[in-house]
């Protein structure tokens, strides 16, 4: 028992890393050459959510989570980054150019919602 929960905090920091990386991924998306100025844009292009969660799963195939769990995992990244930005889609850009320059530029807040998704 005790090192099922020892290997937990080590999961969620690998799987957290790798949706760090496919944030950088989806967002980069995100700055086409049709850069959308907000949400709606985005979600007229018909590829924001598709982008994410194909990253998302690309990023975690042989990780730690099963195919189930990656699915659940992806599908609740988004829904949080979603609401989490959905006022200020400008603020989603700076964060994504943050990380794109320093991966581990993550703000606490966002950290938190991943971890959060992360199934136990």
């Amino acid at each position: 028992m005790t090192r099922s929960n020892e290997s937990q905090p080590t999961r969620r920091g690998g799987v957290i890393g790798l949706v760090l990386i496919c944030l950088v991924v989806f967002a980069s998306g995100c700055a086409s050459n049709n850069d959308p100025s907000n949400w709606e844009e985005a979600i007229e292009d018909g590829t924001l959510e598709e982008n994410f969660m194909r990253s998302c799963r690309e990023a975690n195939v042989g990780g730690g989570l099963n195919v189930s769990q990656v699915e659940s995992y992806c599908g609740c990244a988004f829904d949080g980054l979603a609401q989490r930005y959905a006022e200020d889609f400008d603020d989603f850009k700076d964060a994504e150019k943050r990380l794109r320059n320093d991966p581990n530029d993550i703000d606490p807040a966002v950290r938190a919602l991943l971890e959060r998704c992360v199934p136990t």
